[in-house]
């Protein structure tokens, strides 16, 4: 069966054109409502973008943080273990220039020092055991006569000439008193001829305090 359309090509052109026009602009809003989805898509994916690129400087961040404290940690480090050297080698922590120092101090006008030596030397001394007592807060230092233990200490010993024995004596109560120095030790004292005058010379050893 056919339809026959009696309407007048004017108006049936118009139909066709409304038709038409209904097509395109069908077609035109499906086409703008998939490059809105997918400008949405693409406008996410540049969000996760941006979010991982945001998280990758921080994490450059902190990695440059912990390479520069990796490298004052290492410089820490190199120090710790040249001081742990100088104490495992010598036994003490102290300079010798701060011993010369406090030997120039502590030497009086009227005597001079003509031998002066540092010996590293391993001693013998009783283990030192903490101990609380009645008041656990308060620890004691206590030694076992029983245990033995070997340190490292740096031994001075020191020649020098004086007036007297009185000029000896003074300044090896000096030495004592030295905060640098302990266990002084006198090891000789007598007459000889310095520049045609007598005088005394002595010998002394001590150790410097760790």
């Amino acid at each position: 069966m056919q339809n026959l359309d009696f309407l007048p090509e004017r108006t049936r052109l118009q139909r066709q054109r409304r038709r038409r026009l209904f097509r395109q602009g069908y077609l035109t809003v499906v086409c703008i409502a998939g490059l809105v989805a997918v400008g949405y898509m693409r406008q996410g994916s540049v969000r996760q973008a941006q979010a991982s690129l945001e998280s990758l400087n921080t994490q450059q961040q902190q990695l440059q943080r912990q390479v520069s404290m990796k490298q004052d940690l290492e410089r820490q480090l190199g120090e710790f273990q040249l001081l742990k050297r100088i104490n495992d080698d010598l036994g003490s922590r102290v300079c010798a220039l701060d011993v010369l120092a406090e030997l120039d101090k502590l030497l009086p006008r009227n005597m001079a020092l003509t031998h002066l030596s540092f010996e590293a030397v391993q001693l013998q001394v009783p283990l030192k055991q903490g101990s609380g007592g009645a008041d656990p807060t308060r620890a004691v230092t206590v030694s076992d006569p029983g245990k033995m233990m070997t340190v490292k200490r740096v031994r001075l010993m020191l020649t020098g000439i004086a007036p007297s024995d009185v000029d000896v004596a003074n300044f090896i109560g000096q030495l004592s008193a030295s905060p640098l120095l302990e266990d002084v030790n006198m090891g000789y004292a007598k007459t000889v001829d310095f520049r045609g005058r007598l005088a005394r010379e002595f010998q002394a050893s001590c150790y410097i305090t760790p």
